[in-house]
């Protein structure tokens, strides 16, 4: 057997199928996508809704200004803004209670508007935790340690995986990159988003139907509308040529626009074909 020949039939078989078994549909795995911010840009502790608590404040500390623990969810990062535990500590934590539960899997910290080589404040080591009410605990759902490549108004994604609901999350801080100061600019968080089922899917196709696209050496393409059985007798016959049995050419027998003419043949020549493709479809 010509090993030209026989490498040809392999790699156009090979494309033949993928084609034939993925109907010309393109496939691959879709990344994670996350809700916006569930959490409000809250303007009090309790306002516009939901609760936030904190293990302290950073009271009347630089420029004047407490540093209340809802200012990290209040949309704004500058020097007069965020959440600071008091002074003297690196360690500490910050919670929100939403009004209903949530499936929380994905959050976001964004560093103060600071300079970072007069402090380092930005959390180092923690834990994100949702408060089960049936145990009456706090679960780890997520643990990072060592994050120290910070920068001003930078924003750092963490996302985990959660099967439970919860109406109360916190992130407990144990470490700060400065081991003085602890504080950040904002924080939120996200659900996963789910693809719901189609309530009213249609049929998949049967594949009854393909198209048949032939691409020549000479660079010109042609179509040609087949039934199943048909492109089963094409690919016979192009494999059984791959082989060395068979005629030169191949014949299509158009069925349409005939115009004046009793029929129309179309002859394709093995030795001209450069590649083939089948996209299957349901009339």
């Amino acid at each position: 057997m010509n090993f030209a020949r026989m490498n040809s039939k392999l790699i156009l078989s090979f494309a033949l199928l993928m084609s034939v078994v993925f109907s010309s549909q393109s496939i691959g795995h879709a990344e994670d996508q996350y809700t916006e911010d569930l959490i409000p840009e809250m303007t009090s502790a309790n306002s516009p809704s939901g609760v936030v608590n904190q293990s302290s404040i950073y009271t009347k500390g630089e420029y004047n200004v407490d540093y209340y623990g809802w200012m990290a969810f209040n949309n704004k990062i500058d020097l007069y803004d965020g959440w600071f535990v008091q002074r003297g500590s690196s360690t500490g934590w910050l919670s929100y209670q939403f009004t209903e539960p949530k499936q929380i899997e994905k959050y976001t910290i964004t560093a103060r508007s600071y300079r970072n080589d007069v402090i380092k404040e930005w959390p180092k080591d923690w834990t994100f935790e949702g408060y089960d009410q049936n145990l009456s605990e706090w679960i780890i759902l997520d643990k990072r340690v060592g994050i120290t490549d910070w920068s001003p108004e930078e924003k750092k994604e963490f996302t985990f995986a959660n099967s439970n609901k919860y109406s109360l999350y916190r992130i407990n801080i144990t470490a700060s990159n400065d081991g003085i100061y602890m504080g950040f600019g904002e924080m939120e968080m996200m659900e996963k988003k789910t693809n719901d089922p189609d309530p009213d899917p249609k049929p998949e196709p049967t594949g009854d139907n393909a198209l048949l696209v032939i691409k020549m050496i000479s660079g010109l393409e042609k179509e040609f509308e087949l039934t199943a059985s048909e492109v089963k007798d094409f690919i016979d016959w192009y494999n059984g040529r791959a082989d060395g049995r068979g005629k030169e050419t191949y014949m299509f027998d158009k069925d349409f626009n005939k115009g004046p003419f009793t029929s129309r043949k179309d002859y394709v020549s093995f030795s001209k074909i450069q590649s083939f493709e089948v996209m299957e479809y349901t009339k």
